[in-house]
């Protein structure tokens, strides 16, 4: 079957997936799992095994874009420490107009 695009997702073939050792006996990895079919780059079809919970319809978070000085200023602040927190995390924040997750 061929599936249109060159990164077009599709359900691949009700099939019963195989049997994780550590599920508890009785259930099958189908039972959790949803395979889908992947056509990479050169065009070869995968198969991928996923968690049914996976939410592939979720868009995704936006990528931060620091300015040239933010990222001047959090490099200098990774080479004098690796780990900013706490009150020094917070006004590096403010400082940089980011937020204190932006920052870790």
């Amino acid at each position: 079957k061929d599936i249109p695009g060159t990164s077009a997702l599709s359900p691949a073939p009700s099939q019963e997936c195989v049997p994780d050792s550590r599920s508890p006996s009785g259930t099958t990895e189908a039972d959790y799992c949803r395979r889908i079919l992947v056509r990479d780059a050169k065009g070869t079809i995968r198969e991928i095994v996923l968690p049914k919970g996976l939410d592939l319809d979720r868009p995704k978070r936006t990528r931060t874009s620091f300015t040239a000085e933010q990222l001047y200023r959090l490099e200098l602040e990774f080479q004098r420490c690796q780990y900013v927190v706490g009150r020094e995390r917070t006004e590096l924040a403010r400082q940089l107009n980011l937020s204190e997750t932006q920052v870790r």
